[in-house]
């Protein structure tokens, strides 16, 4: 693990600013897939715990991911004097596993991993990878415009269907999220003080090994107060073989306000593509082909993103 030697340097031209940062009004549309826990668990194995040492690990929890997309209206740095440079609209697709973290075999702590990060600009894009540690990936999306008005879901990348030395860079469709049946906007069930219930509820199941209040906790954070995330950054030296600066990290997003949730009525399915580039079947267990999701939901809040620190 190596540590910062030097004070970063904010040279003209460099788009970097400094966290923390608000988001206003993002709307985020949340489903919960199926996924093979060894698969996640091996995914894990090669980036949160390749440079624990020591009686500290951590464990893939369950055996269900998150899939998001986040419409947010609004970006800004709370930090002079970036704060003052304007702001900006991101979009973020995000698949997130469940990560419990081991201390003398003992579970300590729980986060939420952005395994899988994809975002509509190049500002958010290098900021968040060279800030806080996100790897993330340009994208082309599809979502609904507006709650009451659902719609399929979709995210294309340029990348490489197949792997091989004729195989030229080009966009494809990774997956897309379909509405199985038409509804009301009174359909909808917001019972937003019960989203942690439901959710565990979900998880236990598969009769986790975990105490259920505190997997209500992790699962109530993306409403309230707080979702901790963890991340690794790391940056590769100038012929990819070793790192020059890795570690774990922990940056939490504190809730502000919620200023709308809902479970969603309608059934939703998750269509996956085989993509060498992106192998979501081999890095999570999703299913290549169709899957259904579990507990659709809408929230939309505003947050802040905190500075990322070394766990």
């Amino acid at each position: 693990m190596n540590s910062l030697s030097a004070p970063y340097q904010h040279f003209l031209s460099n788009p970097i600013a400094k966290p923390p940062c608000r988001m206003h009004n993002a709307n985020m549309y949340g489903f919960f897939a199926e996924i093979e826990s060894n698969k996640a668990q091996k995914y894990i194995d090669s980036t949160l715990n390749i440079g624990e040492e020591g009686n500290i690990y951590f464990k893939i929890l369950g055996e269900f991911a998150l899939i998001t997309f986040t419409d947010i209206e609004k970006i800004a740095s709370m930090t002079p004097p970036f704060d003052q440079h304007g702001w900006m609209q991101e979009t973020d697709i995000i698949i997130w596993l469940p990560v419990a973290k081991v201390e003398d075999e003992d579970i300590t702590y729980l986060y939420w991993y952005p395994a899988f990060i994809c975002v509509n600009n190049i500002y958010a894009l290098i900021n968040g990878r060279e800030t806080w540690g996100y790897n993330k990936y340009l994208c082309d999306y599809t979502m609904p415009s507006c709650v009451s008005e659902l719609s399929n879901f979709s995210i294309s990348l340029e990348c490489f269907e197949h792997f091989s030395p004729e195989s030229k860079l080009q966009m494809h469709e990774l997956f897309s999220i379909t509405i199985n049946s038409k509804h009301q906007d009174s359909d909808f069930l917001s019972i937003i003080d019960n989203f942690g219930d439901q959710v565990a509820n979900l998880f236990s199941r598969k009769h986790l090994d975990i105490d259920f209040s505190l997997l209500k906790q992790l699962l109530s954070g993306f409403v309230n107060p707080q979702m901790d995330q963890i991340l690794l950054k790391q940056f590769p030296d100038g012929s990819g073989d070793s790192a020059v600066y890795q570690s774990v990290m922990h940056s939490p997003s504190m809730i502000k306000k919620i200023h709308s949730f809902k479970f969603l009525k309608p059934e939703f399915t998750l269509h996956l593509n085989k993509l060498d580039s992106f192998p979501l079947a081999d890095m999570f267990g999703l299913k290549l082909g169709s899957q259904a999701l579990h507990l659709p939901f809408y929230v939309q809040m505003d947050f802040d993103q905190l500075a990322a620190t070394k766990i």
